[in-house]
C-alpha cells in the first residue's frame, strides 16, 4: 500500500539566509505600513461618503475601516515578532521551513513508528545538502 506522508523541510541558517529572511519581513512590514496610512487615506473618504447616508452607513463604516486597521496592525505585529526571532536565531542553527508531501510504501511487517519518524530534506543556501528517511541520513 502507498501512503502519502509529510516531508519536513529545515533549512540550515546561513548569514545570507538570515539577511535575505530579514530583508524580505522588513520589506513586507512597510507594505503592511504602506497599507495602514492607505487605509487611513481611503477610511476618510469612505467615511465622507458614508455621511450621505445616514447614520448606520457611519457606523458601519467606521466599523469596516476598525476591522481593517485591526488586521494590519496584528499582521505587521507578527511579523515584527518573527524578524526579532530570526534576529536571535544562530548561524548554522536548523529551521523548520515547511513541509512538502511524499508517497510511501508500506507493507505488512513494517514498523508502524518508523514509518512515522517520516522523512526530512535539509537546505543550506537553497541547496538540498542531507535528506534524512526514518532519522537516518541516506544518500542517492
Amino acid at each position: 500500500m502507498t501512503i502519502r506522508q509529510p516531508v519536513a523541510v529545515k533549512v540550515i541558517l546561513t548569514e545570507e539566509t538570515k539577511q535575505q529572511w530579514l530583508a524580505e519581513l522588513r520589506r513586507l512590514i512597510n507594505a503592511t505600513i504602506a497599507e495602514l496610512e492607505e487605509l487611513e487615506f481611503r477610511g476618510k473618504q469612505w467615511l465622507r461618503e458614508a455621511k450621505e447616508q445616514g447614520e448606520a452607513a457611519i457606523a458601519a463604516t467606521e466599523e469596516r475601516i476598525e476591522s481593517e486597521r485591526s488586521q494590519r496592525i496584528e499582521r505587521r505585529e507578527q511579523m515584527i515578532a518573527q524578524l526579532s526571532q530570526i534576529q536571535q536565531m544562530d548561524i548554522g542553527e536548523e529551521v523548520p521551513n515547511g513541509n512538502v508531501e511524499t508517497t510511501v510504501d508500506v507493507k505488512v511487517g513494517d514498523s508502524w513508528d518508523t514509518v512515522l519518524l517520516g522523512s526530512e530534506i535539509i537546505l543550506k543556501d537553497n541547496i538540498v545538502v542531507e535528506i534524512r528517511q526514518n532519522g537516518q541520513s541516506i544518500t542517492s
